[in-house]
């Protein structure tokens, strides 16, 4: 019985901790995101690229906090993937390329999703 008591308190423990990352770290960071790269979807269909490529700036010199704490708790193929996204992004606006700059913001939306989706605590991730 005391094995079944520790064991009970050790999964409710990791629950709580997995609860606290989402909400302290993945949920903000992906609506983050998923605002920002909205904004940037209307700056670089307004053609403002001065005011686009500041902000893709700030997003990849952000990303590499996140990710610093990411690689511990999430996928490293989803890592990579978003941050070959914002190297194409970068270049998509230094080169001033609007309709790949705005698929690959797309893109990228999908992929902060995806991981907000597999790190929410739901009875498909848990099984």
């Amino acid at each position: 019985m005391k094995m079944l008591i520790i064991s009970l308190i050790f999964l409710l423990l990791m629950i709580g901790i997995w609860m606290w990352y989402h909400l302290t770290s993945i949920e903000p960071m992906t609506k983050f995101y998923n605002e920002s790269i909205s904004d940037l979807l209307i700056d670089i269909e307004n053609e403002q690229w001065d005011k686009a490529d500041e902000a893709i700036l700030l997003y990849l010199n952000k990303w590499e906090e996140v990710k610093n704490v990411w690689i511990y708790f999430i996928d490293q193929k989803d890592l990579d993937g978003i941050e070959s996204s914002m190297k194409k992004i970068n270049v998509y606006i230094k080169n001033r390329d609007k309709s790949y700059a705005q698929a690959e913001l797309e893109h990228m939306m999908i992929l902060f999703n995806s991981i907000k989706e597999n790190e929410c605590l739901t009875i498909q991730n848990i099984f």
